[in-house]
């Protein structure tokens, strides 16, 4: 049966996918190589930060960048006597990994 899935799974890769002209990328939809294109061969940049001159590629990324001009430090390690404090989730937990 793990074999029948695998040829499966295969055939169906090689009927639905999308090879980008730009690169040896391969999707699986029209949607998705679009996204791929956006984000790795255009340079536009229609996400701008309100508070300074950066700019970005998704909203998410815009995002996570407002946060860092927070003046708070809003988030610090709960490890005793790490002291390590943060204005983004983000990098604490990358803290937490590294710790």
């Amino acid at each position: 049966w793990d074999t029948k899935l695998k040829v499966s799974l295969f055939l169906s890769f090689l009927v639905n996918h999308v090879k980008c002209a730009l690169c040896d990328m391969v999707c699986t939809s029209v949607s998705s190589l679009k996204a791929h294109t956006r984000f790795r061969h255009c340079n536009e940049r229609p996400f701008h930060c309100h508070l300074c001159d950066s700019s970005f590629k998704n909203a998410y990324d815009l995002h996570k960048h407002v946060e860092t001009h927070n003046d708070s430090d809003a988030y610090s390690c709960d490890v005793e006597g790490c002291g390590f404090i943060s204005r983004t989730l983000q990098t604490l937990k990358q803290h937490y990994k590294r710790a």
